[in-house]
This record gives C-alpha cells, sequence and structure tokens, in this order.
C-alpha cells in the first residue's frame, strides 16, 4: 500500500494546520510556527478535557524557498490525558483566566515580532504567566520604543 503526500492548503506558504476528516478546514493559520504551535495546543487542551482528540495535517514554508510549500506530516492532539506541550504552553486553567492568558500571550507574541525577536511558545509562555494585563502592555510598549525604524 502506497500513501501519497497530502495536497498543500490554498494561498501562499506560511504555517498551517490542516482538518484530516475529508473537508481540508484550516483550523489554525498564521506566518509564525509558535502562533500554531499555540493554538493547536489551546484546541488540545479544550478537547482533551471532554476526552476527545483532533487529527491535524501540518505545513510550512520550504526553509530557504518560502514560495515551497513543506510537509510536516500528520499529527494527533487531545485524547484522554494533555501532552507534556500543551501543558506546558497552556497549563490548565479557567476559562476566564485562559481567555487573560491567551490575551498576554498574543499582546507580547505580537510586539516580540514587530521587534524582530523570535522565541518559542513555551518561553512567551513563561514571561506571560505571572503578568498582568497592565504589566504585558507595558512591556509591548518598550519593545515597540526599542524596535529598530
Amino acid at each position: 500500500m502506497t500513501t501519497s503526500t497530502p495536497t498543500p492548503p490554498p494561498g501562499v506558504p506560511r504555517f498551517v494546520a490542516m482538518s484530516t476528516d475529508g473537508s481540508r478546514t484550516v483550523i489554525a493559520d498564521s506566518p509564525a510556527h509558535d502562533a500554531v504551535t499555540l493554538a493547536l495546543g489551546a484546541m488540545a487542551q479544550t478537547t482533551a478535557t471532554e476526552g476527545k482528540e483532533f487529527t491535524a495535517d501540518l505545513w510550512g514554508p520550504v526553509e530557504g524557498s518560502p514560495a515551497e510549500w513543506r510537509y510536516d506530516g500528520r499529527k494527533v492532539f487531545g485524547g484522554t490525558t494533555n501532552s507534556v506541550v500543551t501543558e506546558e504552553i497552556a497549563p490548565a486553567l479557567t476559562a476566564r483566566d485562559q481567555r487573560e492568558f491567551d490575551q498576554r500571550m498574543q499582546t507580547l507574541s505580537a510586539a516580540l515580532g514587530r521587534a524582530g525577536i523570535t522565541a518559542a511558545a513555551a518561553e512567551v509562555a513563561s514571561v506571560a504567566r505571572p503578568l498582568s494585563a497592565a504589566s504585558t502592555r507595558q512591556i509591548a510598549q518598550w519593545l515597540d520604543s526599542a524596535r529598530p525604524q
């Protein structure tokens, strides 16, 4: 039996997670790999609390040739227990705390990106977790003022 590589998603190459249920629905999409990892971690945490799992085909641009697609394989997320990666990025929180944490992560990730700083999602999470929303905004303002013009 031979297997073939799935067809890449439409559009320009970027980091994408697609459903494998035949609908080819894009479930996470970003120019930044860590943003897709973070989104998949949050989805996995949600489905794991329900004892469910989902499978996604992962795609990204070819390193050194950003106009070409690279297939990163098919991965299963969720299940009856959270994965170590999911728990490291977004440990179990109340719904409100999760929303606030997600907002802090997005604010810091965007500010770091604008400043040209690359950081793994777990690194950003370790900084965002103890901060208040006001502290996160202050750090983002500092990063924006320090970025090269």
